[in-house]
């Protein structure tokens, strides 16, 4: 799981604070809030779009609001200093406006942090029969929200059903991986030498999209025919290299022999 620590931006507006960050859907994000020599009560709360408590501190509480409790963690306990708010596992409605709020001896001090969630995708685009008189193309897209609207564009402009066309969309859970697939079919009797490409966005967040196509590599089928013709092969070739084998001993057999007969020969002259 990635942590994003990097502050985008940070401005100083009527002595407050404002920073803004950017964090992917299911990743963890680092809303900071350093808060040295201050009173004892500081409290982190959602302005918008909804006003919601996050975290209160003071002499009787301590605690998350529900809603955070078990995916929000906080650094007071280790370090007095550091009012910074950790999210886990960032939802689509964690996106927004959160203030910080705490004393530092007789001033009121607030650090704003505006919240960007995004999705990504991987998406990947096909087309068949394209030389036929409908051609289809299909749309397959990976993420992990759920909330997602793929649309088909034509010279910049969007492709609705009609009579000669017709748009299909299915999606389905991988529970294992917590990553849902999208596929969306185009089937169109239109003629041009432009293809539509499919348009994928997120709802009410901001998409990053990743084009990519991941070839499945099908297993290798073992043909008879094609065994056989090499075994038929290969017979005759180990043949030929026996055969040239045994010659080559023979001939060095006898050409040893005759050697040892010349040598004979020479030693009783």
């Amino acid at each position: 799981m990635r942590i994003f620590l990097g502050v985008l931006l940070v401005v100083i507006v009527s002595g407050d604070e404002e920073t803004m960050l950017t964090t992917m859907l299911g990743d963890s994000v680092l809303l900071p809030c350093p808060c040295s020599e201050r009173n004892l009560e500081f409290h982190w709360q959602m302005e918008e779009p909804n006003m919601t408590l996050v975290f209160k501190n003071n002499n009787t509480t301590s605690n998350f609001y529900p809603k955070y409790k078990g995916r929000a963690q906080i650094f007071l306990y280790e370090n007095r200093d550091n009012c910074s708010v950790l999210f886990i596992n960032v939802t689509a409605d964690d996106q927004g406006k959160y203030r910080c709020s705490f004393h530092r001896q007789e001033e009121y001090q607030r650090l704003f942090v505006y919240l960007n969630v995004s999705a990504g995708y991987t998406v990947c685009q096909t087309a068949n029969n394209l030389s036929g008189s409908v051609k289809v193309f299909q749309c397959h897209v990976k993420g992990r929200y759920r909330k997602t609207e793929i649309q088909w564009i034509l010279n910049g402009e969007l492709l609705p059903k009609s009579k000669t066309t017709n748009i299909t969309h299915t999606y389905t859970l991988d529970a294992p991986t917590g990553l849902y697939h999208f596929n969306s079919t185009l089937r169109t009797e239109l003629n041009g030498t432009v293809e539509p490409t499919c348009h994928v966005k997120a709802k009410g967040i901001s998409t990053i999209i990743t084009h990519e196509c991941v070839q499945r590599n099908e297993p290798h089928k073992k043909d008879p025919e094609n065994a056989r013709y090499r075994y038929l092969t290969i017979i005759p070739i180990m043949l030929l290299l026996g055969l040239s084998l045994l010659l080559w001993r023979r001939w060095d057999s006898q050409s040893s022999q005759r050697i040892r007969e010349v040598g004979a020969d020479n030693l009783y002259c």
